[in-house]
């Protein structure tokens, strides 16, 4: 015989008791789920930020902005469930889809905005620090020879006594970036030293600038390679091509403790 239990009233009353169709808490709901879309991942990025001292996560503006659009989005929600019981926590996530894909969308376009601005900053910073420090730049060689191997030659040991810096690995590990976020795809510049259309020439010139940066007594010392350019060899500092300022920067650093004259060598795209 099967027996049929009765469910509890005061279950039943309690699962009556969750289900929400007043306007007004319908609005509440919509409007707590639209303040956290907003300012949730400004919260996180203050949170995770080292120093954050001269930094400002939530301006005046923004502040006003995100009551403003929170409201319409609560009486939107109050509108569409006006009258319709249902738990809280569906109101909640069914309302905190819209405002989290705007507020994303806002997030993303004020970041590629602010990324672009930099960009050109850096990109005047660079023509001043040209003019100033008297760097040359060229802009990258079409290479006649396509099937011509890129050749990396360390110091001549046998010759000279290599004067040694960071790892190029370290250096090329601190100009690489995250690729998951937005970027600027900006040119890269070999500093070159010296060139020579022979590799036998090229190498003498680089034994040579080694002997004369390692008579000049420097904090930072110095690490030259070969690189292979279109139908030159150029003597380069170590550590691979870097970004237009960082590569001005360490320019400056060279013509002023070893009173070089360097060159900057745009690097083809895709090399």
């Amino acid at each position: 015989m099967a027996i049929v239990l009765a469910e509890p009233v005061v279950t039943r009353r309690a699962q009556r008791a969750v289900l929400v169709d007043a306007p007004h808490m319908k609005f509440m709901i919509g409007m707590a789920a639209a303040l956290c879309a907003v300012f949730f991942p400004r919260l996180v990025a203050a949170l995770t930020t080292a120093d954050h001292s001269h930094v400002t996560f939530v301006s005046r503006e923004f502040f006003l902005l995100a009551l403003i659009f929170s409201l319409l989005i609560a009486v939107a929600v109050m509108i569409l469930e006006w009258r319709v019981p249902r738990a809280p926590r569906d109101t909640f996530m069914t309302t905190l889809g819209l405002p989290a894909m705007l507020a994303g969308a806002l997030s993303a376009s004020q970041g590629t905005a602010a990324l672009q601005q930099a960009a050109e900053t850096q990109e005047k910073l660079g023509q001043e620090l040209s003019k100033v420090g008297g760097i040359a730049i060229e802009p990258a060689a079409k290479s006649g020879d396509k099937d011509a191997p890129h050749t990396q030659v360390a110091l001549i040991d046998a010759i000279v006594t290599p004067v040694y810096a960071e790892s190029p690995q370290a250096a090329q590990h601190l100009q690489s970036g995250s690729k998951l976020g937005i970027y600027v795809e900006e040119p890269r510049y070999f500093i070159v030293l010296d060139r020579a259309a022979r590799r036998e020439d090229a190498q003498a010139r680089m034994s040579g600038l080694v002997t004369r940066i390692s008579r000049t007594p420097s904090q930072r010392p110095v690490v030259l390679q070969l690189e292979r350019n279109a139908n030159e060899y150029l003597v380069t500092l170590a550590g691979g091509p870097r970004p237009r300022t960082a590569a001005l920067l360490e320019a400056l650093r060279l013509k002023d403790a070893y009173h070089l004259a360097p060159t900057l060598v745009e690097v083809p795209p895709g090399k």
